[in-house]
């Protein structure tokens, strides 16, 4: 597997890639874990029975990934050998030359990406300007690709801008590791007094708009707090609009949070959670607060729909809307039944349709197939 988020994870894509390897492993599988190193010499590390390889990595941009790619095709030769099948994870991966069947996992398609990116900062610029090469990669990996994944409706259908046809495109979803992420077993009698969001502090994660309604919030009940977990390059921007507007009391930054048992608490004992994205692929972080028995908030946006019935497992509204935003967390704390009810549905939700072992077994039959083809040639 070949992905460009760092490892150990610490964001979306990162967590895909080791969840889905840590269950072929389970399964009897052998995966090699491709990312980027750092500009010294690539390093090998095997963790839990998975080998992780970082060759070198100088940011050069907007260039890096071609550069990138010369150090991964060295190993992939090296590799090759012992391979049965290549599989990249988009965006900005390196497509290596080999023989070997390749499958591409479409995480954020790149056009669809930009579009949700408003021009507001140079962070932002910067991403519109080298959106042109961005898409020459994926248009590249997409030619080249003998199978096609998406984690959501939304993506499949948005790779027709590629000139990919909906029915090449399998919906393979996001996966939550269910023996770690859990509902709380308390009896509950430590009222919860937060709401979390947990991501990447990037743009197109809605979160100003998340401070905004802590704003209109703050009018009704000035002592509930609101928690993000994640770190990112909005940061400082969105420490300072808290600042600005006097929310430092209840908009509370926790960083990125490593250790499992923490972040899982940090869930468990959250009154809800809140994805405000303006886009997303299907976020693994939505799916880790269902599996916790959370009550969310979503936008009405991309994966979010794959997932969420309204008012069955979770609560649909409007991207770019603090209004709709305050409005949803005021329904969730004055129905407790209501909250109580669309958290048991969450849970049944991911447990039966979107744990590794469920989305490990879509991708092993994948694999199955794409090698068997391969073979038959």
């Amino acid at each position: 597997m070949l992905l460009s988020a760092p490892l150990p994870p610490c964001e979306g894509i990162g967590f895909y890639g080791w969840n889905l390897a840590r269950e072929l492993t389970r399964r009897g599988h052998t995966v090699h874990l491709i990312t980027r190193g750092q500009a010294g010499p690539s390093r090998h590390q095997v963790i839990e029975g998975i080998s992780i390889w970082k060759p070198t990595f100088v940011p050069i941009y907007p260039w890096h990934v071609r550069f990138h790619a010369l150090f991964v095709q060295r190993l992939v030769n090296r590799l090759e050998p012992e391979l049965d099948l290549i599989h990249l994870h988009s965006p900005l991966v390196s497509l290596p030359a080999t023989s070997l069947p390749i499958l591409a996992t479409i995480h954020t398609p790149m056009k669809a990406d930009v579009r949700s990116i408003k021009i507001n900062s140079l962070f932002s610029l910067l991403i519109h300007l080298q959106a042109p090469i961005s898409i020459g990669i994926e248009n590249r990996i997409l030619r080249r690709a003998n199978g096609i994944v998406a984690v959501s409706s939304s993506v499949a259908n948005e790779l027709g801008e590629y000139g990919i046809k909906r029915q090449d495109v399998t919906v393979a979803g996001n996966g939550v590791d269910v023996r770690s992420f859990f509902p709380s077993r308390n009896d509950g009698t430590n009222a919860p007094s937060y709401f979390l969001t947990v991501g990447r502090l990037g743009p197109r994660k809605g979160l100003e708009d998340l401070v905004d309604s802590v704003s209109l919030i703050r009018e009704k009940d000035p002592n509930l707090k609101f928690y993000l977990i994640g770190e990112g390059p909005l940061r400082q921007r969105l420490q300072k609009k808290v600042t600005r507007l006097g929310l430092n009391g209840q908009v509370i930054f926790l960083g990125h949070v490593s250790e499992k048992a923490r972040l899982v608490d940090y869930y468990q004992k959250a009154a809800g959670y809140i994805h405000p994205a303006h886009y997303e692929g299907l976020p693994t972080v939505l799916l880790e607060a269902m599996a916790c028995g959370k009550p969310v908030v979503a936008t009405a946006v991309s994966g979010a729909l794959d997932v969420i019935r309204d008012r069955e497992n979770g609560l649909l509204i409007p991207p770019r809307s603090p209004q709709a935003i305050a409005s949803a967390v005021f329904e969730l704390l004055d129905q407790p039944a209501l909250a109580e009810r669309i958290g048991l549905g969450a849970v049944q939700t991911i447990r039966e349709r979107y744990s590794w072992n469920v989305v490990g077994g879509t991708y092993e039959a994948l694999y199955g197939e794409l090698v068997h083809r391969s073979r038959s040639r």
